[in-house]
């Protein structure tokens, strides 16, 4: 299965370097790169890359709505997380946003190439290395725990009322978008439908419904 790789950083040796590691494997195809979201989405939009390799929590900064940017505009791209980051809040905050892979920029190159190919079948992967840093985190912390902001702001919406062409509509997003949103919420509370949705995540203190 050859897997169309887009790479998103802001350093050239990074890009570059990724790019070069990229190519040993036979699997794998850089079909593009970027140095920002803003110059990445026109580019991913036309390329239509499986995956795209990014860091969002780069240099101390959280640019985790990077994700959700990415993710809205081009529904069916995965997104791998190559970090520097060991801080436990940005992997909390990546799993939450639907990332597929979470791997540290230490990470050996064949257990990386692995985790892109597992990625591309729709698995979500992250680094051995990555895990027991977290271990206590990834036990104590429920699916609960990892709503993104737009995901509880979709819910607020849903919990008003709204169907899924108005929320459309107030987020500036797709109908499509706002499904595939819906999915993962009630993928991450086990639930069937919008109303147990409203009403677990409301049980759970994860959400607080905005009536203005």
């Amino acid at each position: 299965m050859m897997v169309k790789v887009f790479i998103l950083d802001e350093h050239p040796v990074m890009r570059q370097g990724l790019a070069s590691i990229l190519e040993t494997c036979a699997d794998c195809q850089v079909v593009g790169d970027a140095t920002s979201v803003q110059d990445a989405l026109p580019k991913i939009n036309e390329l239509k890359p499986d995956i795209v390799i990014m860091d969002a929590f780069r240099d101390n900064t959280d640019n985790s709505e990077d994700i959700t940017t990415i993710q809205e505009m081009c529904e069916k791209v995965k997104i791998f997380i190559l970090t520097g980051s060991s801080r436990e809040n940005d992997f909390i905050k990546a799993m939450g946003a639907g990332v597929k892979g979470y791997f540290s920029k230490n990470s050996e190159v064949a257990q990386l190439l692995d985790a892109i190919q597992l990625v591309a079948t729709d698995a979500v992967v992250y680094s051995s290395k990555m895990a027991r840093l977290f271990d206590s985190t990834l036990h104590e912390t429920s699916r609960l725990d990892q709503l993104s902001q737009r995901e509880k702001e979709i819910l607020n919406f849903v919990a008003r009322g709204h169907s899924n062409k108005d929320i459309a509509n107030l987020c500036f997003v797709s109908e499509a978008t706002v499904k595939s949103h819906m999915r993962r919420i009630m993928e991450k509370l086990d639930v069937k439908n919008r109303a147990e949705a409203v009403t677990t995540a409301i049980e759970k203190g994860l959400l607080t419904i905005n009536r203005n």
